[in-house]
C-alpha cells in the first residue's frame, strides 16, 4: 500500500484533470482506505475541484460499491472535507418526485445502453423484474440522473471503481455507457491507464474493450 500511495500521490495529469481525478476517488473508495482517499481529495482540492462532486461521487457509489463502503467514504469526506450544508429533512416521496425519477430514469438508461436498452430490459426482467425497476428508478432515477456531475464523469468514475472491483460484464457495459454519453475514445483510455496503478485483471480486461472498440 505505500508504493500505490507514492503513486497516487504523483499523480498529476495534465488534460481532462477534473473527469481522471474524479475516476480516480472513485476507484480509491472501491479500494476502501483512507489513506488513498485523502490523497485524491488533497489532488481535488489544489485544483479547485468543488467538494460536491466528491460527494457526488460517494453517493453513487454505493450502487457499485454498497452501502458499507460508501458510508465509510462519506464519514472520511465529511472529516477531511467538512461542508457546511444542513441536513436533508427525512420526508415522504411524493408522487411529483417519484414519477420524476422514474422518467430521467428510463431516460438516461436509454441514453447509456443506446441499441442495448431493450435486451437488457428483457434480459434482467425475465430473470428478476423487480432488479430492471429499481435499475431505473433507485439507480438511474434517483442516483444517477442528480446535478452536480455529468454522464460523462459519473459513467468514467463508474469504469474506475469497476476496474478495481474486477466485474467484466459491468465494466463492459459502462464503457460503452461512457461513449454513448459522449466520452471520447481517447479520454476512456487515459481513465484504464490512470487505473493500472491498482493493478488487477480488471484493467486488462477494460484494455481489451477499448482495444475491440478501435478495430
Amino acid at each position: 500500500m505505500s508504493e500505490l500511495l507514492y503513486e497516487l500521490k504523483q499523480f498529476a495529469p495534465k488534460s481532462n484533470y477534473r473527469c481522471r481525478l474524479l475516476s480516480m476517488y472513485s476507484a480509491t473508495i472501491a479500494l476502501a482506505d483512507d489513506s488513498c482517499l485523502e490523497v485524491m481529495i488533497d489532488h481535488g482540492r489544489k485544483c479547485q475541484l468543488e467538494r460536491t462532486a466528491f460527494y457526488e461521487i460517494v453517493l453513487q457509489s454505493y450502487l457499485f460499491l454498497g452501502f458499507p463502503r460508501m458510508l465509510e467514504a462519506a464519514k472520511h469526506l465529511s472529516v477531511k472535507w467538512p461542508s457546511n450544508i444542513k441536513g436533508v429533512e427525512l420526508h415522504e416521496i411524493s408522487p411529483t418526485e417519484s414519477e420524476s425519477w422514474f422518467n430521467s430514469g428510463v431516460e438516461l438508461c436509454q441514453k447509456v445502453y443506446a441499441d442495448n436498452y431493450l435486451p437488457l430490459k428483457h434480459k434482467v426482467e425475465s430473470f428478476a423484474p423487480e432488479i430492471f425497476r429499481w435499475m431505473i428508478v433507485e439507480g438511474y432515477g434517483k442516483v444517477l440522473s442528480r446535478p452536480g456531475l455529468t454522464s460523462i464523469e459519473r459513467e468514467l468514475a463508474v469504469v474506475s471503481c469497476l476496474i478495481v472491483e474486477n466485474r467484466p460484464t459491468q465494466l463492459h457495459s459502462h464503457i460503452r455507457g461512457a461513449l454513448n454519453v459522449g466520452a471520447d475514445v481517447a479520454l476512456v483510455q487515459q481513465v484504464v491507464e490512470d487505473s493500472r496503478l491498482f493493478g488487477g485483471e480488471g484493467c486488462e480486461y477494460a484494455q481489451c474493450i477499448i482495444d475491440g472498440l478501435k478495430i
